[in-house]
């Protein structure tokens, strides 16, 4: 608690404050506009009284059952809490900045790298930005330099002229080094030549060790936005392809466990922050259930459960704990690729999976042990009459139990977005949704599906195939789903798709509440939404 006080009074003490657009308070963090709207929404009368009777400390320990006893629930009254998850400086671990000409009459002087100015495309240079990890502050003092020992052109809006449009700079914790994404006004590589070569040349002479690797993006479209959408504009220059960091809940003294980032997919700006809605969200899942992610990014939520609980059913030596199984989606390709070697990270206990060079000689020498000798006897050693009893009293009692999960579906991923992830079956027989889309909110077809009663005519099913007899437009596509995290960037849009999911005849309760200061500084407030039914 004590902690907590000092992140929400203590200062940032940013000499840039006032100047700089990236902030609107410097001290108090939480008292900021966004976060009053909150607390008026979840106090209103609308909202509270579709509180759940149990919603505190009571109704969480009772559904996560036993491993949470210990869970120490906050003794504010109030029911949307508020906390501040990380320090409230240096921890930006990833930033995008805007790059203009350090001079007006000589575009070819070297570049000044920053924040667009409010209302306006001015780029504001800000060193030593107090938010920002020090790696990063470093990376932009070196690529200012290097821009002009190599008279590298900045990109010109007026005319379209200039080559460096922007940076991004992400850094990885355990190394402090940064991974570094020098976006160009081309459109093909080779028309950033000779250019980004004196400039990659110039800054792993200059900062030999800074550097964890060094990509270029090619952006020659008009308008604001920094990438383009063709993944064949993103060429790697230099170093892995791949920032390491470690899963939420994982241990920090184990490799097992790690999440895998390319500059090509989405990844939290505040890393460590970002850790502890994890937690919750973890934390809020029953004990064996079967969980699908949508707008999953790498699957950061998802594998975080996934691991933590597997780690519980293990302490406990509980064969029905843990996470069944895990079905995450998102549209982005790389995210997939990210995600599958996450899981290729992870104990093979919990993901139930073997690594990729035994699951390729699994079936040349699951065949050579079943193949006959030329006596007719098998070539493995032979069953004896108690392992065979044995074997069948295992079965006899095993027949009540439902079908074992195939360990090839414990954990998978599919590429598409949440809308036709959802109409496509990947929430059929998950009893937990986890839900974290982009500032927009949910996408209509999901949010439609989630405000559709139980329909107790529906027979259980994990796969499509089996409602197969059903009219389409009739299937509940997530009707077993009984828990519903929702994780929200935008606020707005929470309370909106909140507004429809609570006065749907769906049966949602509310459980919890809690807003993140993820950003401090911002007015922005990622907010935490358990719901029940």
């Amino acid at each position: 608690r004590m902690i907590q006080q000092q992140r929400m009074t203590n200062p940032i003490g940013c000499p840039l404050f006032g100047t700089c657009p990236g902030c609107v308070v410097d001290d108090y963090v939480a008292d900021i506009d966004i976060i009053k709207s909150a607390q008026l929404y979840f106090s209103s009368s609308s909202i509270q009284k579709h509180i759940s009777s149990s919603s505190s400390s009571s109704r969480g320990r009772q559904s996560r059952g036993r491993y949470y006893d210990d869970y120490d629930d906050d003794d504010e009254e109030d029911f949307y809490k508020v906390k501040v998850p990380s320090s409230i400086t240096q921890w930006r671990t990833q930033a995008k900045l805007a790059v203009a000409s350090d001079k007006k009459w000589s575009r070819n002087a070297g570049c000044k790298i920053g924040l667009y100015q409010r209302n306006s495309h001015d780029v504001l240079p800000i060193p030593d930005c107090q938010v920002h990890h020090p790696s990063i502050n470093k990376a932009v003092e070196a690529v200012v330099k290097a821009t002009s020992v190599v008279r590298t052109p900045a990109y010109q809006e007026d005319t379209g002229h200039g080559l460096l449009r922007y940076i991004q700079c992400q850094v990885e914790l355990s190394t402090g080094k940064v991974c570094l994404t020098l976006v160009m006004n081309c459109e093909k590589l080779k028309e950033c030549q000779p250019h980004l070569s004196y400039l990659v040349k110039e800054l792993k002479r200059s900062e030999p060790k800074l550097w964890h690797s060094i990509w270029c993006h090619c952006n020659d479209s008009a308008g604001n936005a920094i990438f383009a959408r063709d993944s064949t504009r993103w060429h790697p220059i230099e170093g892995p392809p791949y920032i390491r960091e470690k899963l939420p809940g994982a241990d920090p003294d184990s490799r097992e466990g790690l999440l895998y980032f390319s500059p090509m997919v989405f990844r939290q700006a505040n890393y460590e922050g970002f850790g502890e809605i994890a937690k919750q969200v973890r934390e809020a899942i029953p004990n064996g259930s079967k969980v699908c992610e949508l707008y999953a990014g790498v699957g950061l939520l998802g594998l975080s459960a996934l691991l933590h609980h597997g780690k519980l059913a293990e302490e406990y030596d509980d064969s029905d704990g843990g996470i069944q199984w895990l079905r995450c989606s998102d549209e982005n390709p790389e995210n997939a690729r990210c995600f599958e070697r996450a899981v290729s990270s992870m104990p093979m206990k919990i993901t139930g999976r073997s690594p990729k060079h035994l699951q390729k000689d699994n079936g040349k020498k699951g065949k050579q042990r079943t193949r006959r000798n030329p006596k007719g006897k098998n070539s493995s050693k032979e069953m004896s009459i108690k392992d065979l009893m044995d074997s069948m009293m295992s079965e006899a009692s095993d027949e009540s139990k439902p079908p074992p999960v195939d360990p090839s579906e414990k954990v998978t991923y599919m590429q598409a977005s949440a809308a036709a992830a959802v109409l496509k079956g990947q929430a059929l027989g998950a009893n937990v949704l986890i839900v974290d889309p982009p500032r927009k909110g949910l996408d209509e077809p999901v949010l439609q599906q989630l405000c559709q009663p139980y329909n107790s005519n529906q027979m259980y099913a994990e796969k499509p195939n089996a409602l197969s007899h059903m009219p389409r437009h009739t299937v509940n596509w997530v009707n077993d789903v009984q828990t519903l995290i929702y994780v929200s960037c935008g606020f707005d849009a929470l309370a909106r798709d909140c507004d429809q999911l609570l006065s749907s005849s769906a049966g949602w309760k509310l459980e919890s509440a809690t807003g993140y200061v993820l950003f401090p500084g911002s007015n922005h407030v990622e907010t935490v939404v358990v719901l029940r039914r």
